[in-house]
């Protein structure tokens, strides 16, 4: 690898092997910014002791220590020796831009200081559309302060800002952010090779995605149960706080199945044998991979019209958008009973998301912006 080389650096919070919605965009357009031409690294955290520095399908990663608290969730660096010797192995790149992920993440503070003493452009990329929640009104009224100062305190770091959907480049606003424009979250051509099984003996219902109270899973899995179709299962991939009270409590339904954190290659298969995917959370989010993923296996999607997702999925054309738990029960059921609907729907996503949310042109348009902005 030749260090002379222009080169991107992104600071998120986490990256791969640690899952999530940030790490696979950062993940995707990393590989995308590298058959571009430039060197990509990537500064994250040492959640778990992985090793400190990692080459992963040509990112360079480079792993800062953290406090060993709130490691899954909010990862605070831990600023001693190894740290700095760590930060200072960026000197060695010829950088042209540094992107970071997320307002809230202190990554992010630590790459916009470092950019801002070498007059590096810093570009923040938003994932979100509304406050953070931890489920508890109290700790979520203190985290919507904290929140506030953070993002007021990185501003003075940012010299471009972009959203990874209209509705989170619009959410910047509340923060008195002008976003620059659109970075859509997109996904990669995958799946070709699998050998689709739908419409065969099982009717698949599917999930995928973090295991989280905001999810609206519990709405899901109650509508699932009042249908009570034979030769209907439901899926439930991912992990989160909420999996293990929702195993011990439909522990006795056969037909719903607890499937627990997939790799990509296992979850391929399961969009590939998905009849309907449900993602239909009941908190606003930024652009969600899953219903872009879904969408190009030709599943048929029920989502909820938040954040991001209303600039994917158009109630009766590509696929149907559910508010509450009725209207869950209903999609399910006119879905399940109707064929030729689903396929539908499926087709219909499966042109949208090929013409607008596939990686190989969203980062044309990223790679143009950033050549733009360093003129």
């Amino acid at each position: 690898m030749m260090k002379d080389k222009e080169t991107i650096v992104f600071f998120s919070g986490y990256h791969i092997p640690h899952l999530g919605g940030i790490e696979r965009y950062t993940d995707n357009l990393g590989k995308q910014l590298i058959k571009a031409g430039y060197n990509v690294v990537v500064v994250t955290s040492n959640y778990d002791n992985l090793a400190d520095t990692e080459n992963i399908n040509g990112l360079n990663i480079i792993r800062i220590p953290i406090y060993n608290v709130f490691t899954n969730r909010y990862p605070i660096p831990r600023k001693n020796k190894k740290y700095k010797n760590l930060i200072s192995e960026l000197d060695g790149y010829n950088i042209k831009a540094i992107i970071v992920n997320t307002r809230f993440h202190l990554t992010s503070i630590v790459g916009g200081k470092y950019a801002k003493k070498r007059k590096i452009p810093v570009f923040l990329i938003e994932h979100g559309s509304q406050h953070l929640t931890v489920d508890n009104k109290i700790l979520d009224f203190f985290g919507l302060i904290y929140e506030h100062l953070l993002t007021c305190y990185i501003k003075r770091f940012i010299n471009y800002a972009y959203g990874v959907s209209k509705e989170a480049s619009r959410w910047l606003a509340h923060f008195r952010i002008k976003a620059d424009g659109v970075w859509y979250n997109s996904i990669n051509e995958f799946g070709k090779d699998l050998s689709l099984s739908k419409n065969g003996k099982i009717l698949n219902v599917t999930y995928a995605g973090r295991v989280l109270k905001q999810k609206g899973l519990d709405r899901l899995i109650r509508s699932f149960i009042k249908l009570n179709y034979k030769n209907v299962q439901l899926n439930i991939a991912g992990d989160g706080n909420l999996l293990s009270e929702l195993k011990s409590k439909y522990s006795s339904y056969s037909n719903i199945k607890f499937l627990g954190k997939l790799d990509f290659e296992k979850l391929s298969k399961l969009y590939a044998k998905t009849d309907i995917f449900v993602y239909a959370p009941i908190w606003p989010e930024g652009l969600p991979t899953a219903i872009l993923e879904a969408g190009y296996m030709k599943c048929a999607v029920i989502a909820s019209p938040y954040g991001g997702t209303k600039e994917i999925i158009e109630d009766k054309v590509n696929g149907v958008m559910i508010n509450d738990e009725k209207e869950m029960f209903d999609a399910l059921k006119s879905l399940i009973d109707n064929n030729k609907l689903r396929k539908k729907y499926a087709d219909a996503l499966y042109e949208t998301v090929n013409k607008k949310f596939l990686w190989k042109s969203t980062a044309k348009r990223i790679v143009s912006d950033i050549s733009e902005k360093n003129k």
